[in-house]
Order: C-alpha cells, then structure tokens, then sequence
C-alpha cells in the first residue's frame, strides 16, 4: 500500500468508483455504466458531487451526492442525495468514510445545497457518516396493503380463513372505481404536484422529476397509476415488482392524490396490479405523519409495527442551514434507483 490521498471525482472515475461499489457491495446497481452514467452524470438537476480515495493511483474507496430538486420550507431549492459510500474490503478499517462524507458534504454546500440527505440501514455508515456531521432526522415507516391470505396466514401464525376475515377487516379498499394503468409518464403533474400544495419540505416531484427518475430510469418502463377528470389529472402513482418483507410485493414507489377518493382508486388499482402480478401484496415507504403517510391510509395501506420492519431506514441529512425541524416528507423513490 502507498500513501492514501483524498481527492474530487470526475465522470472519468466512473469505471474505478463502479469496480470498488462491486467489490464492497456484490450485486448492488451502481456497478452498471448505464446507471451512474444516469444518475451521477446527466442528471439535469446539478452536477454530482464524488470523491475518492486512491492509493498510487488506484481508486480504493468513494462517495457521492447527485442532485435533486427540493422544496425546503415552500421555498424552492437544490439538495444532494449521498449515495454509495463504498471502501474496498482490502481497506476497511482505516477510518475513509468519515473523511470522504465530510468531503462531500463540504462540496455539495459550496455548490449552494441547503441539505445533502442519506438513507441509512447500516451502523457503520451511519457511524461514520454521522462523524462528517450527519444527523437522523426520523425512522422510515413502511405501509402495506395485503392481498393473499396465505402469506397473510404464514406471517400470523394463523390457518388461512382466519387471515381472510383479518385482511377484510383491516384492509378495507372501499367501493369505487380503479385508477388507470399506463407504462408511459402521465402528463400534467406539474399542476397536480402544485395543487396538492401539502409538501413543504422534502423533493420536488414535479414534472420534470417524473420524467427523469422514472422516464430516463435506464430500467424502465414503470407501471403508472393515474385518475383524470375533467382534463385534470387528480391523482398519480408509480409501481415496480420487488422481492421483499419474505415475498412478491409491488412496491407503490410515490403517490400523490387530490382527494382521499383519489387516493382510493390507487390503492384499488395497486391491489389489482398486484393479484396480476402474483404478488402477496403492495408495500409504500413513508415518513410517519407525512402527507404521503395520510393519502397510503386513506388508500386502504396500514403502517407495520417498527418491531416488525426486518430492515429499517434511517433519514437524515448533512445540514448546510438548520432544517431539522421541518416537516419533511419522503417517498421511496427519493431513496436511490429503484
């Protein structure tokens, strides 16, 4: 080993930061070109910012942040997402991380972010992260809307028509029509997202956000929910099928509805996308108390026990200005690339 140096990343690192996210995490993502090409390098929101550390010239750990659009108490604004913090396992140990966070969150302040957040289901990350400045703002909550009875059954150590009369009497849908299904980004959300109005602080999901996050999602396409009246689009949605919680689930990975009838017919429409799908049900990823976290309620989700989530999330941020205590609203797909 030579002398480590701490330095700023370029998209002509991609290569190297691609081959140490592979070596400390198998299987992660971020190991394909086309993603970090997507997400680090044309993202249209602001340039990333990455740092590594190289060992005479071989890249051996790194970190980024890309950018996103945001409302930070009304008011509009840019905030990073700090993502694969990843150190070679032959230089684990070392104390990187600390330093490489620190880096970046310094980097992403200077660029005129109020906030670079993480999501973080690991101590050690979050340990070190949390000595760059770091600070959890609250614990995810997952909601769930289930639709087998035999998974129901399996999880409540119950025969299977005793977890049918629980699921129809907790998770009661309603009457009503269903929302639409589509594989293309609905028009329009742009006045939805303003006329919703609810989100003070958190990502902007505009427009213009849909389109790259899921319409340039080199993954592509999504399942798209939507209700329109009268030329309006008054309720949105967007799913993807994921392995998870022990079984097939659709993960509803936004949501954004007028009206509680709104968020209605895309629960209804979520549970039929995931009896299509042989899924044992549908999972939404939200901040408790949040809008969204109100609409999944009113779309007939119910929130697991903490106790239960087999791998919770911790939200927090890197703060360039005091935004601790605003009422921040989180949606699964603010977390990375799914």
């Amino acid at each position: 080993m030579g002398e480590l140096a701490l330095r700023k990343a370029t998209e002509t690192d991609d290569t190297s930061m691609r081959a140490v996210i592979a070596a400390a995490f198998p299987g992660n993502p971020k190991a394909r070109a086309e993603i970090t090409a997507w997400q680090y390098w044309d993202n249209p929101f602001g340039p990333t910012q990455a740092f590594v550390w190289e060992d005479g010239g071989l890249v051996v750990a790194t970190f980024a942040s890309f950018a996103m659009p945001a409302v930070l108490d009304g008011r509009d604004a840019t905030i990073g997402n700090g993502v694969d913090l990843a150190v070679d396992p032959a230089y684990q140990g070392r104390q990187l991380s600390a330093a490489l966070a620190q880096a970046v969150y310094a980097a992403a302040g200077s660029q005129g972010m109020a906030a670079t957040v993480s999501f973080i289901n690991n101590p050690l990350a979050m340990k070190a992260t949390g000595r760059a400045g770091w600070r959890e703002i609250a614990s995810l909550g997952v909601w769930v809307l289930a639709v087998d009875d035999r998974f129901l059954a399996s999880r409540l150590h119950v025969p299977a028509p005793a977890a049918g009369l629980v699921r129809r009497a907790v998770w009661r849908l309603g009457r009503g029509p269903e929302a639409d299904h589509s594989t293309g980004v609905p028009s329009g959300i742009d006045t939805l997202w303003a006329r919703s109005g609810a989100v003070t602080t958190g990502v902007a999901h505009t427009q213009a956000w849909w389109d790259w996050r899921f319409g340039r999602h080199p993954d592509h396409p999504y399942t798209y929910l939507s209700v329109e009246a009268g030329g309006q689009l008054h309720a949105v949605a967007v799913a993807a099928v994921r392995e998870a919680f022990g079984g097939r689930f659709v993960y509803l990975l936004d949501l954004v509805a007028d009206t509680p009838a709104d968020a209605g017919a895309i629960g209804r429409a979520a549970a039929t996308m995931a009896l299509r799908e042989q899924a044992v049900g549908v999972a939404l990823l939200a901040l408790p108390g949040s809008r969204l976290a109100a609409r999944a309620a009113e779309a007939g989700f119910r929130r697991v026990p903490a106790r239960l989530d087999p791998k919770p999330t911790s939200f927090g941020a890197a703060f360039h200005s005091d935004l601790r205590q605003l009422n921040w609203s989180i949606s699964w797909c603010d977390l990375d690339n799914v």
